[in-house]
């Protein structure tokens, strides 16, 4: 049996082993100290970058670039943890023009490999150097010149000297992607830096420099390959104050994750999130396929002090300080950029011949699309429109499944306000009036319930002065929306009742916050709601109406006093 020491000594770890949990945190993986590298060329001004890996960089990582280079003085101190150039005060850590500012990588790579470096400083005439490490020991430091300006870092061994972290390493195609994918992060958002990319002994691949304003270039190659062909992308942009926010994607699809690109990028960092990635699939399911999904870039532009880049030791993950602007943004962007798709494709007439079996499955999916080419509201009431969404919201797994049904009721666009849908008799729905009728009853039955909300993945900010309307949040609670206020402009939705379908949640919410701020208004009476609901009825909810939604509230009748039903002679006469 193991015995406990009761009263253990507490000591100080000697500096190697300090280096080499420092290395751990920093470290992970080979693609984890390509980005330290790559970010600290970029830092130094490089406008070519030269990489080189042999056997995913386990055995040799190489990187050249013509940056401003190093003296041999400071050439020791780069290796050193906590040195650093790019910061002075701690203020500095909140409005980052660098990307490298901990003085950790270096530092890192030394403790967990043997690594040569060469240097040479803008000045030619200046002394700079070579220095080899292996394991955290300085084995050379020599002061040398050369004709070029610029430093290379050669890596071998990775992890020699910590087997243990090397079990954690994944399959060769695992690692591989991992570099790939961090490799195109910075080919992405640096076209104005030449790369050359080799892996182990194949061909070089190569990505030339571009300006700035050509970007849609470099995206295309990174994209497609050498048949770089930019107008299969589609680009959007939208901005408030100081941020903006340019989103690239495609209409293709691609079954196999490691074939896709995906890349969020924050101030030109490359980042991760969950709720902006599902944003983009969720509102680029109008192309992307259940299970699919094709190619996009998002380049968020932020003011320095409103982001916060170290909240993660790999520097993978960032906070924006208003957070609601950039999901907003992104999701207005994503929408404008598919209504520049739909409104180039051509409007197919209705044919008469074709009325018994009305709409085909295409048809249906183009019934979506020219909803959005009809949305031109705003839904948040603020200088800017948000849309949210519920994973767990029982409408998304009716959604997913109507749209793969073929028994699912078609429908014909007619006037804008209303649908002709086939149910075995050609049927005329008012749309506006099924709207106000469902969610009238809907609300009212909810409130006579004992039913659960569901939360928001992200809370949907609306533009309100603080009043009358904060006395009726458990009011409007009971109907299953939860508001707070988040300051003396805005208020935020928390949760949503689970017959709302995302797509109508902020023009839906309004009508409520209209409601309940009316000076009269104490509680909900289903009457009295229906008709302010009647008269205040916004032209988006009949485009932002999901066809899945419609279909859904269709086949369960739960609104006749919305359909009508035609005879053939009527039917013919509504088309002439």
């Amino acid at each position: 049996m193991t015995t406990v020491d009761t009263n253990p000594k507490i000591e100080i770890l000697p500096e190697h082993i300090i280096d080499q949990i420092k290395a751990g945190e920093v470290l992970e993986r080979p693609a984890s100290l390509l980005k330290e590298l790559l970010e600290n060329s970029l830092d130094a001004g490089s406008t070519e970058i030269h990489l080189h890996l042999i056997e995913n960089g386990m055995d040799l990582l190489s990187i050249e670039d013509n940056g401003h280079g190093m003296t041999f003085k400071n050439l020791p101190y780069a290796f050193l943890r906590h040195a650093t150039s790019k910061l002075k005060t701690f203020e500095d850590l909140y409005r980052l023009h660098s990307f490298g500012f901990r003085g950790e990588a270096l530092a890192s790579v030394a403790a967990s490999a043997r690594v040569t470096c060469t240097t040479q400083p803008k000045d030619l005439n200046a002394e700079g150097g070579k220095i080899i490490i292996a394991g955290g020991h300085t084995e050379l430091l020599i002061a040398q010149q050369a004709s070029t300006q610029g430093t290379a870092i050669y890596i071998k061994d990775l992890f020699f000297n910590t087997p243990a972290r090397l079990k954690f390493i994944k399959s060769k195609v695992s690692e591989k992607s991992a570099l790939k994918k961090m490799i195109y992060s910075f080919v992405l958002c640096h076209p104005e830096v030449t790369f050359t990319i080799k892996w182990d002994e194949k061909e070089k691949e190569i990505f030339k420099a571009v300006a700035k304003e050509n970007a849609a270039e470099r995206i295309a190659q990174v994209f497609f390959g050498r048949k770089a062909e930019t107008q299969n992308l589609i680009f959007s942009e939208e901005m408030y104050d100081n941020y903006r926010v340019r989103v690239y994607f495609t209409k293709e699809t691609y079954t196999t994750p490691q074939y896709r690109h995906h890349y969020l990028f924050a101030n030109r960092r490359f980042f991760q999130d969950k709720s902006l990635h599902s944003a983009l699939l969720r509102n680029l399911d109008v192309f992307w396929r259940f299970g699919e999904s094709g190619h996009y870039v998002v380049q968020i532009d932020t003011p320095p002090e409103e982001i916060d880049v170290n909240v993660h030791p790999n520097k993978i993950q960032v906070k924006f300080l208003r957070s609601d602007v950039v999901y907003s943004l992104l999701v207005t962007a994503i929408k404008n950029g598919i209504k520049k798709v739909v409104s180039q494709m051509p409007t197919e007439s209705i044919s008469l011949e074709s009325t018994p079996s009305f709409f085909s499955r295409a048809d249906n999916q183009n019934f979506d699309l020219m909803n959005l080419v009809n949305d031109s509201g705003n839904g948040s009431g603020s200088n800017y429109s948000s849309s949210s969404y519920n994973d767990q919201s029982e409408y998304n797994l009716f959604n997913r499944e109507s749209a793969l049904t073929q028994e699912a009721p078609r429908f014909q666009r007619l006037q804008n306000q209303f649908l002709i849908a086939d149910l075995g008799q050609p049927t005329l729905i008012d749309l506006k009036k099924l709207i106000v009728s469902y969610f009238t009853k809907e609300l009212k039955s909810f409130s006579l319930s004992d039913e659960s909300t569901g939360p928001l993945l992200i809370s949907e900010p609306f533009k309100i002065l603080k009043g009358k309307i904060d006395t009726q949040f458990e009011t409007i609670k009971s109907l299953g929306f939860e508001f707070d206020r988040l300051n003396a402009e805005y208020i935020v939705l928390r949760t949503i009742p689970k017959f709302l379908p995302q797509a109508l949640l902020a023009s839906l919410s309004e009508v409520l916050i209209k409601y309940f701020n009316l000076p009269k208004t104490q509680q909900f009476e289903s009457a009295s709601f229906q008709k302010f609901f009647d008269e205040n009825f916004s032209d988006n909810l009949l485009s932002e109406a999901p066809s899945a939604w419609i279909e859904r509230v269709v086949a369960e009748n739960a609104c006749p006093e919305a359909m009508v039903e035609l005879t053939a002679d009527r039917l013919k006469s509504l088309f002439k």
